[in-house]
């Protein structure tokens, strides 16, 4: 570092390296200051789609339970997917109107609206509802190694048990009871409670890996 002797010899020095540095330095003041504003107003702006979002899967809900049943304007929900996928209020609206559309007996439609929710889900929690839904009709059209496909890919640990009690069910449409077994019994092992359906399940394929007397008995 270059040493002065005076204040002078200092102050000369500063005169000149603002003279050659001002330029650059006013620039990076001035692209620093527009990359927070830019930063402020991206944040903004997100804050603001996803309020939008918000409002339409309310819309969205609102429908469903006003005319259950009946038809399903999809205006609003194509409009989250189309513009809104990065939003988790795009996949909980196509969950809405897949069971929707199952319950109108439109089959093909809810599993078309279901895939896409597993595809483009943001939240994995989603995504693992929108697979369990979805393999559960692939099961009623007895399309049963692509439900497999969906219930071994990887999902929310919270989940673990609903998934492994699917697997079940799919064994037993399969005839393989020794799989459906053990299916079943790692839904129960997994299960702070494991619901009277599941324990009746498994009490009627009879006696494996779990005896029938460390089966928790189903509550009236």
């Amino acid at each position: 570092m270059q040493d002065f002797e005076t204040e002078e010899q200092q102050l000369d020095a500063l005169k000149q390296w603002w003279k050659e540095n001002s330029s650059s330095l006013f620039i990076g003041l001035a692209v620093g200051g527009f990359a927070l504003g830019g930063w402020k107003f991206y944040h903004q702006t997100q804050f603001e789609h996803g309020v939008e979002a918000s409002d339409m899967y309310v819309s969205v809900v609102a429908q469903a339970e006003a005319g259950a049943g009946g038809t399903f304007d999809t205006t609003v929900v194509d409009k989250l997917v189309a513009g809104y996928s990065d939003t988790p209020y795009a996949a909980l609206s196509s969950l809405v109107i897949a069971k929707h559309e199952v319950t109108a007996g439109n089959i093909d439609q809810a599993i078309s609206r279901l895939q896409w929710a597993v595809d483009h889900a943001v939240e994995e929690e989603i995504t693992s509802v929108a697979q369990l839904r979805l393999a559960r009709l692939l099961l009623s059209q007895k399309k049963y190694d692509e439900a497999n496909k969906l219930l071994m890919t990887k999902h929310s640990s919270a989940f673990d048990a609903l998934y492994e009690e699917l697997k079940g069910d799919m064994f037993v449409a399969r005839g393989e009871l020794e799989q459906a077994r053990i299916a079943y019994d790692k839904a129960i092992a997994g299960s702070e409670s494991a619901n009277r359906w599941l324990q009746l399940k498994r009490q009627d394929l009879g006696n494996s890996q779990l005896n029938s007397s460390e089966l928790v008995e189903p509550s009236a």
